[in-house]
């Protein structure tokens, strides 16, 4: 058997060797659709998109081993050479954590180079001898008296463990390379074992070594046990004394609760914990070899068949059986639908693909303008625009008074909305009339208006020659409001100071909304337009109250018909003066506000 692991093991480095000499390559392709988990793979298309966090896991390969190595006996007694044979089942949980099933035979001898003499000696049971006596001696009668000399041994023909372990990954994560072909992990585990220890107490006489050619007490005069050539010497010594026989059953643990078969069949059933690293290397997705070293830790000192020094103190260290091993790992599954086990991925291929596929989009698309608008292309949607024309955040000319000249062209690139403008952009506003643009002139019927060029019969019933078809400035509202936009206050001032001129003069306020919301609201919202401008000439301007009628409409009487685009409405929500005709009166306050009775602001 031990022949057949050597060629194992042997094998495994040729296959080591010529794999590695081939430059195999290791492909990561961890973020492929085709590996994704069917249930993950929602989630993964989401990432893919950006709409979730983290991706989706990947399918991986099973691992399955065999390795073979050295399996030795840290106890009371000095270790010779042991070999161990192992199998095992691997199957990551994660990136950093796995499951692994393993199972391990071996065998293990041991010998000592100094001797032990009367109550130091090993506890043996040569059977059918039942035990008696003094413990530490062997009780066949004749055999190994205290002052005979016992040179410790054992031999574990069978060794059998299984065990279930939980392997970490230690440097799983690389900042700097994309493949992680080594992994060092760390093993915890725990197991039972299930064994047997011998001794060669017995020469082939099945006598002791205590007399003529096989006297071990004539052994080691003149020797140095302290001196490591010395030591050689003695148990090479010991070795030309004893058979191979190992014909005595070793004492066991009293504490071991489980033992199968009897008498010289007897073995031992252990449970342990055991702890263990290994270096492992990825030759491809599909192989990887390892060097790895298990320690088995249980509360049982009879292992190697002794639990006292030479001297016959008990000793306090449990023994330990170690087993160091090179392994030749297949992993197992469809390479179309598996990549490799996960711990040779390097979790970050996950954020640094997205950094690179990022940056190689900025640097190809993200940053590329066509147009030199300042406007990447994936964000533009006027990809041509003209040189030197100002765009908004979208690369859409800019047009921000939306007269149809855009900002790069218009002289006045916020002109006032619901005026005409020329090709430059500038609005034809009218004029306000002023008391420097008014003259009175004497006429046959009375005084006389003359604005410009345009002369104007007086109105009967004013006394102060004004004019019924005389216009003062009109005033427009923000949508749904009613107080006062900033160039109002220029416009009322004219309508003060005509008024101001002509003390006898009154004026209608003529309140307007657009078609939008109900009648009902419209009604009350016109009025109270009507009602601000009235309370500001009043209050700011000293215009008595009573020279002033107030009319309302609504939505009525617009001034655009059918409107539809923001500066048509613009238009119709305003308040218009004109001179009051006869018979004018006010018009009583809308009876329901529909929502709209509020205080007047200005």
């Amino acid at each position: 058997m031990f022949k057949f692991f050597t060629k194992a093991v042997l094998g495994m480095v040729v296959v080591f060797l010529a794999t590695t000499s081939s430059n195999a390559q290791v492909s990561v392709n961890a973020t492929d659709d085709g590996k994704i988990r069917k249930k993950d793979q929602a989630q993964h298309a989401e990432w893919k998109e950006g709409k979730n966090q983290f991706p989706g896991r990947p399918r991986d390969m099973w691992q399955i081993g065999i390795g073979g190595g050295s399996f030795i006996i840290s106890g009371d007694v000095k270790p010779q050479f042991g070999w161990g044979a192992s199998v095992h089942v691997r199957k990551s949980i994660g990136y950093v954590f796995s499951l692994k099933g393993e199972y391990m035979f071996g065998q293990a001898r041991g010998l000592n180079y100094q001797a032990s003499t009367g109550g130091a000696h090993p506890n043996i049971y040569p059977f059918p001898i039942t035990p008696t006596g003094n413990p530490g001696l062997i009780v066949k009668p004749g055999l190994y008296s205290t002052g005979n000399a016992f040179y410790a041994n054992y031999f574990i023909p069978q060794y059998h463990s299984l065990s279930f372990q939980t392997v970490y990954n230690l440097n799983n994560i690389k900042f700097h390379r994309k493949n992680n072909k080594w992994s060092l992990n760390l093993i915890v585990g725990i197991g039972a074992n299930l064994y047997q220890t011998k001794m060669n107490a017995l020469d082939a006489n099945g006598g002791a070594y205590n007399s003529g050619s096989t006297n071990m007490s004539t052994i080691g005069v003149g020797l140095d046990a302290t001196n490591i050539k010395d030591r050689k010497t003695l148990r090479n010594d010991v070795k030309g004394i004893l058979d191979d026989s190992y014909e005595t059953l070793a004492q066991q643990n009293s504490k071991n609760i489980f033992h199968l078969g009897k008498d010289q069949k007897r073995m031992v059933v252990n449970p342990y914990v055991n702890v263990g690293l290994s270096l492992e290397f990825l030759i491809t997705p599909r192989i990887s070899i390892a060097l790895e070293h298990q320690a088995y830790i249980s509360d049982d000192d009879f292992i190697d068949g002794k639990n006292r020094k030479e001297n016959g103190a008990r000793t306090s260290n449990i023994d330990i059986p170690h087993y160091s091993s090179l392994r030749l790992n297949f992993h197992i599954g469809k390479k179309a639908k598996r990549i490799q086990p996960l711990w040779f991925i390097n979790p970050l291929v996950y954020p640094m693909q997205d950094v690179a596929d990022l940056k190689e989009k900025l640097d190809d698309d993200w940053f590329k303008d066509s147009d030199d608008d300042g406007v990447p292309d994936a964000l533009d949607q006027e990809p041509d625009t003209p040189p030197d024309t100002e765009v908004d955040s979208k690369g859409r000319t800019l047009d921000s008074d939306g007269d149809g000249v855009p900002n790069s062209s218009d002289k006045e690139p916020f002109s006032p909305p619901g005026y005409p403008t020329d090709e430059d952009g500038v609005a034809d506003v009218p004029k306000p009339i002023t008391p420097a643009d008014v003259e009175v002139v004497e006429g046959e019927n009375g005084p006389k208006l003359v604005i410009g060029e345009e002369t104007y019969e007086p109105l009967a019933g004013q006394g102060g020659g004004i004019l019924k078809d005389w216009y003062l400035p009109m005033i427009h509202f923000d949508l749904d409001k009613y107080y006062l936009r900033p160039e109002a206050y220029e416009q009322l001032l004219h309508v003060a100071s005509v008024m101001k001129a002509y003390p006898s003069l009154k004026v209608i306020a003529h309140g307007h909304t657009d078609v939008r919301a109900s009648n009902e609201y419209n009604d009350m919202l016109s009025y109270n337009r009507s009602m601000t401008a009235i309370e500001y000439l009043a209050n700011k301007h000293g215009i008595d109250r009573s020279r002033f009628i107030i009319k309302y409409n609504g939505e009525v009487k617009n001034l655009v018909e059918n409107a539809r685009k923001e500066p048509e409405h613009f238009m119709n929500r305003r308040v218009e003066f004109y001179i009051i005709e006869d018979g004018e009166k006010s018009q009583e306050r809308p009876a329901s506000d529909g929502g709209a009775n509020r205080k007047w602001k200005y």
